[in-house]
């Protein structure tokens, strides 16, 4: 039975015999735990040797083979080639690859910084620079935007159609429908027609399209607001304009008695406004509840508005149903405005203080 050592040692000499400890000696004494001795490598048939930390420190290179442990200590050059051929040689190859890549690339932005870094080295060096910027300016074409091709309708266009082009502003469906006869006065059920939608969107060669097709210039719809009301209420001055100059009327009524200029300062569009003020439109006029522009501007806090209307006189006097005056619309926290409404309306009173 063979003898083991201190921790179950079974290994052999180079001759096959066993190196049990020595009498009172806890030392194995196998080949492989003897420092400076070679041993058979495993089913490679080479030898190893053990370095020392000395000699792994100091880098020297031992007398006879170097092995694995001492290759992978001292770097790749000190490989053997059959490490180096397998699979771990690979990996080691390609890690090196990789850093070498790394550093070219690191070289090559910087080398790419440093040309594109202007040398100037003297005032004449930035002129001729900034002229050379300017010429290159000159030249740049700009891209004109592609003109796109006009879409062709060949189908009909039904009355629906025509009043949703009118308002996503659909020239050629409009187009096709007038041309097939349609009715330009065409409205939907709650009485609105194209050129309601289009005054409300702004779409200005819609709207020409409808009125030079006979389309009626004052249909009301089903507040009885005509198209008029609709661009105050949409804040297009420009269609505004087109409007009044064809002859809409600026003192027509709603259902509410509600007049163009009460949309517009509603909605807070004061250009429009002062348009229509411009143009004779009252501006003291009182819809069904007795409100005045200026108590709606008031009310709905369009200080713009507000502005606009004690410029052209608006008369801060008038109670509404409710016995209440624009003065008195005012809220708390809004003092500022309180103190100017009040010295304007003193001051319509006949009283010293200047608005």
């Amino acid at each position: 039975m063979q003898s083991l050592g201190p921790s179950g040692c079974r290994r052999r000499a180079l001759d096959g015999s066993l190196n049990p400890p020595s009498p009172g000696s806890n030392k194995c004494r196998c080949p492989a735990r003897l420092p400076g001795r070679e041993r058979s490598g495993s089913g490679s048939g080479g030898t190893m040797e053990i370095l020392s930390i000395q000699q792994l420190v100091s880098d020297e290179q031992p007398e006879g083979k170097v092995g694995c442990f001492a290759a992978r200590a001292r770097g790749a050059a000190w490989e053997p080639e059959r490490w180096r051929s397998g699979p771990a040689g690979a990996w080691w190859e390609s890690v090196e690859r990789e850093k070498q890549k790394a550093e070219d690339e690191k070289k090559k932005k910087l080398e790419a910084l440093n040309n594109s870094r202007l040398k100037l080295d003297s005032l004449q060096d930035l002129e001729a620079f900034v002229k050379l910027h300017k010429q290159k300016k000159k030249r740049k074409k700009v891209a004109l935007p592609k003109q796109q091709e006009p879409e062709i309708i060949i189908e009909s266009v039904e009355s629906e159609q025509f009043l949703d082009a009118a308002l996503e502003n659909q020239i050629p469906v409009i187009d096709k429908y007038l041309a097939d006869g349609g009715d330009p006065n065409a409205h939907d059920k709650f009485k609105c027609t194209a050129l309601h939608r289009a005054c409300l969107r702004g779409h200005a060669e819609i709207v020409d399209k409808l009125l030079e097709a006979g389309a009626k210039l004052e249909p009301r719809d089903m507040l009885e607001a005509t198209p008029l009301f609709w661009a105050c209420r949409g804040g297009h001055l420009d269609i505004l304009k087109g409007l009044i100059s064809r002859g809409a009327k600026i003192s027509t009524r709603d259902k509410l008695w509600s007049t163009p200029l009460h949309v517009a300062v509603r909605t807070g569009h004061s250009d429009c406004a002062e348009h229509l003020i411009a143009c004779g439109a009252n501006i003291n006029a009182q819809d069904k509840e007795g409100d005045t522009p200026i108590h709606d501007a008031v009310r709905l806090g369009r200080f713009k508005a507000v502005k606009t209307l004690l410029m052209y006189g608006a008369n801060l006097g008038i109670q509404n149903e409710e016995a209440v005056t624009p003065v008195d619309l005012v809220k708390d926290w809004q003092t500022g405005i309180r103190e100017t409404l009040q010295v304007c309306a003193n001051r319509q009173q006949g009283q010293p203080r200047n608005c």
